[in-house]
């Protein structure tokens, strides 16, 4: 893997409230290359969007408790000036949030905030901007760019506004790309072809690409590496083909088993994970997952002791890790 343009160290961010501290993060560490693509997989409450939000800085600060490192190109962000911070938001580092509809500002044409979102971060005139906008506008598909430039984000159908998203983030050719949920808000239909879109329009940009999605199955052929997040904390990080042909933590293997698959009987019935994610105010002891792991043993310390992600190349923090695979087939027998 080439030098890290992000790297993410025991990353801890935690929100006050009337009933205590949310434990959101708990010492995340993550690392994204240079045009590689990173995907963050996890169920909702898991701490991935979170942890999108801190690497720029868009946490309300007067209820935010954030702790660790945020290194980008070498710098590290959590000690940046908010001028700094403002230079690096869209300029070398841009997002596209989960819900383009409101994203994008209803009362000015999407033409005008791609040229705004250019000129913050090039020093160029309106013409050449607006250009840029039509440019950027035709790169993701949208089609006759010359014409939909000047119109407003409620003509755009969903996928549509999702493409402009994608186009105002890749207008000032940032190193990386966050793009988080990018197609929450969409059909079915539509959610390949746009993070398709995302993946090429990167590419040919020269980005990097930070995905957060909860979906397993929507990464299969699109990322390079994916980290898988429970509770707040990182629990698995392989690259694709190994974490799809071995997954390692009783929490992946939950995931994977819960989606439907084409080369199984129609009539085989799904196998959800059972319960629910715990709450961060109050976090299980030991393992996180250990309240819903059919594996979970009170011999092997999963009820008391927190695993920690091993230094293997393909990581997971699983007490019984090792045991797994013979443990899975005598379930499965």
């Amino acid at each position: 893997m080439a030098a890290p343009l992000l790297e993410i160290g025991d990353l801890r961010v935690g929100f006050r409230t009337d009933d205590g501290l949310v434990q959101a993060v708990r010492g995340v560490d993550l690392a994204v290359a240079g045009g590689e693509v990173v995907a963050v997989v996890g169920e909702s409450g898991s701490g991935k969007s979170v942890t999108a939000l801190s690497v720029l800085g868009l946490h309300p600060h007067h209820r935010t408790e954030i702790g660790g490192t945020i290194s980008w190109q070498g710098e590290d962000l959590l000690a940046a000036s908010p001028e700094r911070l403002r230079q690096v938001r869209g300029g070398e580092i841009a997002m596209v949030f989960q819900d383009p509809l409101t994203a994008l500002n209803p009362v000015h044409t999407v033409g005008k905030q791609i040229i705004e979102a250019v000129r913050a971060h090039r020093d160029i005139g309106k013409a050449k901007a607006k250009e840029r906008a039509v440019e950027m506008l035709g790169l993701v598909g949208i089609p006759q760019p010359q014409r939909r430039v000047d119109m407003f984000p409620h003509e755009f159908s969903g996928g549509m506004r999702q493409r402009a998203m994608i186009a105002m983030a890749l207008s000032c050719e940032p190193r990386l790309v966050i793009a988080d949920e990018p197609t929450t808000a969409l059909d079915v239909t539509v959610q390949a072809q746009v993070l398709e879109l995302l993946v090429e329009s990167t590419h040919k940009v020269g980005s990097a690409v930070l995905l957060i999605t909860h979906d397993l199955g929507v990464v299969a052929g699109l990322a390079d590496r994916v980290a898988v997040m429970y509770a707040g904390r990182v629990v698995e990080s392989a690259t694709t083909p190994e974490l799809f042909a071995e997954p390692s933590h009783p929490y992946t293997i939950g995931l994977l088993d819960s989606l439907p698959r084409v080369d199984t009987d129609v009539d085989e019935e799904l196998r959800p994970i059972g319960g629910q994610p715990p709450s961060m105010l109050a976090p299980p002891s030991g393992c996180a997952f250990h309240p819903r792991c059919p594996y979970a043993s009170a011999e092997h310390g999963c009820m008391h002791a927190l695993p920690e992600l091993d230094d293997r190349r393909h990581a997971a923090a699983c007490w019984r890790r090792d045991e797994l695979a013979g443990l899975r087939a005598a379930v499965t027998t």
